[in-house]
């Protein structure tokens, strides 16, 4: 979406004609029907690029184009600055989930100070047996990151109710944690992913599958059939491989 904006207003800032103005924004109208772009932008897009056009004099059609050519570039420079935004939080975001192990391995790495009050026993007992224990792991370093996440957000779909793992309604992102279990078929594993990508609104949907039952064999394809947008929604697979805690 970046460098499609970027490109699209490149181009306008060299319009000086009805011409030009026209054969840009077919280009731009047909890149937006190829891509996987928010209904509602779609049409404020549409809308930015109306003008009148006067058969009795050009240069007042020529007027009325530059103005519109004005309006529409301050609104693509508004969606490439939120745009820019949301790359850069989801990108900490997803580096944040992609070093959670770490947080993992420390827990338990060393033993607390001799004059700790805590109770090592009680401290390792402390294992993720399912995906509760991992969600309640999960959303306690991530509280701190983003004050305003909820766990099990239910959602109206029309139909019926989802429940979100976590949400952070501040990035527009859920997060669903997953844990296999040995007796659990890979293909279930699909079934639920594909299903929560279609029922659940955001513009971020991550996917944090703890790999307990080791019962992902093909790690890169898996990522690669799902790392992508599906229906203007983003969705990224992150796996963690079955650890000690």
């Amino acid at each position: 979406m970046v460098d499609l904006l970027k490109e699209h207003i490149r181009r306008l800032y060299q319009v000086e004609t009805v011409k030009q103005y026209e054969e840009v924004l077919q280009s731009l109208n047909e890149s937006l029907y190829n891509k996987d772009f928010d209904g509602n932008i779609k049409q404020k897009i549409k809308e930015k690029q109306k003008y009148m056009k006067n058969k009795f004099s050009d240069d007042v059609t020529k007027i009325s184009m530059m103005k519109s050519k004005e309006y529409l570039i301050s609104y693509l420079e508004s969606l490439l600055y939120e745009e820019g935004k949301d790359i850069e939080n989801q990108r900490y975001l997803k580096e944040y989930l992609q070093n959670f192990y770490l947080f993992l391995e420390a827990f338990k790495e060393i033993e607390p100070h001799k004059k700790s009050t805590l109770d090592v026993e009680i401290l390792y007992k402390i294992k993720i047996e399912n995906e509760y224990d991992l969600q309640h792991l999960l959303y306690s370093v991530l509280k701190p990151l983003y004050k305003d996440i909820r766990v099990e957000v239910s959602e109206d779909t029309g139909y019926s109710t989802v429940r979100a793992d976590m949400k952070i309604p501040s990035l527009n992102t859920i997060i669903e944690t997953k844990c296999t279990r040995k007796n659990m078929s890979f293909k279930k594993l699909i079934e639920e992913v594909e299903a929560d990508i279609v029922h659940y609104k955001a513009n971020f949907i991550y996917f944090y599958i703890y790999d307990k039952g080791n019962i992902i064999r093909d790690r890169k394809n898996f990522e690669a059939a799902f790392n992508k947008v599906f229906d203007g929604k983003k969705v990224e697979i992150i796996i963690l491989k079955r650890i000690s805690i």
